[in-house]
């Protein structure tokens, strides 16, 4: 078989295994997590025989403590894998590993970041940056 080396197949089956993973932990979890998952990326090898599951986890109840969710999450990856398995008819069930997605937090840190900033040093900023872009320009 001919492998055009596209990598559709591969977006395609991470995007129907992140839609199952949401599916279960809507239908199977909302007891065991309060509050919102978010199941915000996939990433697995060619061979469909892994899986790394990023998730976020939101609680607007500030008195509930914190929990970890991909703890939770990887505590029901069994069941998970027979969801994925049973829902995608795939060759080989992808083994499952969850891990906290830290990309928002840093993002909202970042813009908590730049919406303190005085004027002049947002005006700093843009002056640094025009700098760094005329660097590029002259650099072959």
């Amino acid at each position: 078989m001919k492998n055009t080396g596209d990598g559709r197949r591969k977006i395609r089956v991470e995007r129907e295994v992140q839609l199952v993973i949401s599916q279960f932990i809507i239908s199977n979890l909302k007891a065991d997590i309060p509050g919102l998952v978010t199941v915000t990326r996939i990433q697995m090898p060619s061979d469909f025989r892994a899986a790394q599951v990023f998730v976020t986890y939101y609680n607007p109840d500030t008195e509930a403590p914190k929990i970890k969710v991909a703890k939770v999450l990887q505590s029901w990856a069994k069941d998970i894998q027979d969801e994925i398995g049973h829902k995608l008819k795939m060759r080989y069930c992808p083994k499952i590993t969850f891990f906290e997605d830290e990309s928002t937090e840093r993002i909202l840190k970042i813009e908590r970041l730049l919406s303190n900033l005085t004027p002049e040093q947002k005006a700093q900023l843009d002056a640094d940056e025009l700098e760094a872009e005329d660097d590029e320009e002259e650099t072959p």
